[in-house]
């Protein structure tokens, strides 16, 4: 079936957070910065993100919320109005695919 090979975007809160958690160190890379600064910026502690990222534990929907603004807002090459958690999802497939992931 055509359908189940496009990318189906997350459709739930949960599936979001697991989704920006795979994502946020390649996110970081990208914008430069170590989990030291996100920490500061976001108001979160160093060792959060690092627990974050690692998957030993599960930000909630407001962690989530924040990281993703600050993002949005620092992302470079796409305009804030235009960014959506899509556009991380597509992010972390492309990722997966060329093997830099996960």
């Amino acid at each position: 079936m055509e359908s189940d090979s496009k990318i189906k975007p997350p459709e739930t809160q949960e599936e979001m957070i697991v989704m920006l958690t795979r994502a946020l160190p390649f996110l970081r890379a990208e914008l430069g910065i170590s989990q030291q600064q996100l920490g500061e910026k976001l108001g979160f502690s160093r060792q959060t993100i690092s627990c974050i990222e690692r998957g030993e534990y599960t930000m909630g929907w407001n962690q989530f919320l924040s990281i993703i603004y600050f993002l949005k807002v620092n992302q470079g090459g796409i305009p804030e109005e235009k960014m959506t958690v899509v556009d991380k999802f597509l992010l972390v497939r492309k990722l997966e695919e060329s093997g830099d992931g996960a």
